[in-house]
């Protein structure tokens, strides 16, 4: 008999990447797939009985005082199966099915009774156990199946922007919060309010008949966000975040952040980043020598804390003009032997596009630009940095759609400093940015979002908008700036302005299924440009973004494909305009020539 060398022998199974990702595995050592990728192949993981992994649940004492109007619904059983949800992303970028579970959330979320508490049912308290075994009263707490559903919600499409959960530990302690910590529970609560909020899963989805009298009369679930948040507030007030500062505690209060930051509560979002910037400082995550006294997985945990941390402060100071306390003073968590090095890639790729900005850029920004005494940064080194390519083969679809669109917009964004102070004498080799830059940048982000899933746009949060209004505005200041000649040459060669104000302004009516509060700035900055009536308000404008596309926009109306690659031809091809020449950029797009973006359509409801 032939003996088979063990590098040719098919496994019963697919490799560990492959499993996780969800895609075709070869089922040789290494696979194909791996070999591609120079990932270390292996199959380690061992295949689990499907089906229930826990015993059932029973709701018990409500705490809000409609749900009263049917007992009968509070005692229906709810099992693992109950809390399944749908990835949106296509095969090619899931994850395993730690993090990633089979349904659509929001059809779950709107059947789900209104917000528990687990308690006793003769007494309005429940007990945890302390140390020593013994029972310590605290008040009632949000049940199991209001916590795993959006812990669920929570790991299929946040967990690829915000890596820093255990999701097994999650799921294992939503199912019992009756014997949770104080802080724990804190954390937990605050998770599930950054969940609801960001995903703006208020009202997602009508509530079906056999849960009619469960909602507030409108059709709606009455899972709030507010509530989730009122409840994580008071949760926190029952710990001490001044000496019992830990890993959980920062993140609590960086999910607290999250919730008010997607509230468009500005103050309150920022008092919670400092707090947990400030968190990150006595923890000593700054300094490199604390993670040589954990074990290597909770270094690792603990530097994806810090560096998530970094993305946010710079992302959010940028665009609230504040000044910055991080700095790039440890090393990036590792890929090859993480858990999920795609995942780890990708995170690591959006580290290093905000690493490109200077502790300079935000003082000066900080301190009102050319209205301080700090030299003016050289926002056009900055911009040419970030044009730079990045290779994004294999990472997931969330954070495709958060790494390319961040990349564009900043270089939108130095452009607009740029601009508006544009008299201030910066450093010496600082150059002047094309005029029409917004105009090439945002044709990228039209091709990146025309791709994706909604899902994977409208994961993103309130900061999604806010970068699409910000490229929106910088298209149209262009717009109001070109002659109709110069107007006309830019179409021809790129891409008409207005066409790109147009889709922003569409896609800020619908996104994460309700127009943004951002839309009626942006449509009255644009009322003149796309020829509508001075008298035309947000009401009226929208059924005309259903209707068919007005002639002169006509080109954008879906049959034409974004080509990402146009937006790093040469402006020189454009001519003067108006007199001015244009000066070259660089390549914008950060995908290589004849690839594809690929994403699958896959609505998010």
């Amino acid at each position: 008999m032939d003996l088979v060398p063990p590098s040719q022998m098919t496994k019963k199974q697919a490799c560990d990447n492959c499993r996780r990702r969800k895609i075709k595995c070869s089922r040789e050592l290494p696979c194909d797939k791996c070999q591609r990728l120079l990932l270390s192949c292996s199959y380690s993981d061992v295949l689990r009985r499907k089906g229930p992994k826990f015993r059932t649940l029973y709701p018990l004492a409500p705490i809000h005082p409609l749900a009263n109007q049917n007992e009968n619904a509070q005692k229906q059983i709810y099992t693992e199966a109950a809390y399944g949800l749908s990835s949106p992303t296509s095969s090619a970028f899931a994850v395993n099915d730690a993090q990633y579970v089979p349904h659509d959330p929001l059809d779950y979320l709107s059947q789900l009774p209104p917000p528990e508490l687990v308690s006793s049912p003769d007494s309005t308290e429940s007990t945890v156990e302390s140390a020593n075994g013994r029972p310590l009263p605290h008040a009632r707490r949000l049940s199991p199946q209001i916590l795993l559903a959006h812990v669920n919600v929570y790991l299929k499409y946040l967990f690829p922007i915000m890596p820093v959960v255990r999701g097994e530990e999650l799921r294992l302690d939503s199912q019992r919060p009756e014997w949770l910590s104080p802080r724990r529970y804190a954390f937990l609560a605050s998770l599930c309010a950054a969940t609801h909020i960001q995903l703006k899963l208020d009202g997602a989805t009508p509530v079906p008949e056999h849960v009619h009298l469960q909602s507030l009369g409108d059709g709606h679930s009455l899972v709030s966000g507010e509530k989730l948040l009122f409840e994580a507030e008071r949760a926190r007030q029952e710990c001490d975040v001044v000496e019992d500062i830990s890993i959980e505690t920062l993140l609590t209060s960086f999910f607290l952040f999250a919730s008010y930051g997607n509230m468009d509560k500005q103050n309150h979002a920022w008092f919670y980043l400092c707090q947990a910037i400030s968190m990150a400082f006595t923890l000593g995550l700054q300094r490199e020598s604390t993670y040589a006294g954990f074990d290597v997985e909770e270094a690792e945990e603990m530097r994806r804390v810090f560096w998530l941390l970094f993305i946010t402060e710079r992302g959010y100071a940028l665009q609230q003009s504040k000044p910055v306390m991080l700095r790039s003073t440890i090393r990036k968590p590792q890929v090859l032997c993480s858990e999920d090095p795609i995942l780890a890639y990708g995170f690591i790729n959006l580290i290093s596009i905000f690493e490109k900005l200077t502790a300079s850029l935000y003082d000066w920004v900080s301190a009102g630009g050319g209205d301080g005494l700090l030299e003016k940064p050289p926002t056009s080194v900055i911009q040419s940095s970030l044009s730079k390519p990045i290779s994004l083969d294999g990472v997931f679809e969330i954070q495709q759609v958060d790494i390319l669109i961040t990349q564009q917009w900043l270089q939108a964004m130095m452009w607009k400093l740029s601009i508006s102070h544009a008299t201030q004498s910066g450093t010496r080799d600082d150059g002047v940015l094309p005029f029409h830059l917004p105009v090439l940048v945002g044709k990228a982000v039209m091709s990146v979002i025309g791709s994706a899933s909604q899902g994977a746009v409208d994961a993103h949060g309130i900061g999604m908008e806010q970068k699409l209004f910000d490229m929106g505005s910088s298209v149209a200041d262009v717009a109001h700036s070109l002659g109709s000649k110069s107007m006309h040459r830019l179409a021809e060669s790129s891409i008409d302005p207005r066409e790109l104000v147009w889709g922003i302004l569409h896609r800020l009516s619908q996104i994460r299924g309700s127009p943004s509060y951002l839309f009626p700035s942006l449509l009255e900055r644009c009322k003149t440009l796309l020829g509508l009536d001075c008298t035309i308000t947000m009401g009226s404008f929208l059924p005309t973004l259903g209707a068919p596309m007005p002639e002169q926009f006509s080109s954008w109306a879906g049959e034409q494909h974004w080509d990402m690659l146009a937006a790093g031809q040469d402006p020189h091809e454009m001519g003067e305009m108006d007199g001015e020449q244009i000066e070259p950029v660089p390549l914008l797009t950060a995908v290589s020539e004849g690839e594809d973006l690929a994403f699958r359509d896959c609505l998010l409801s």
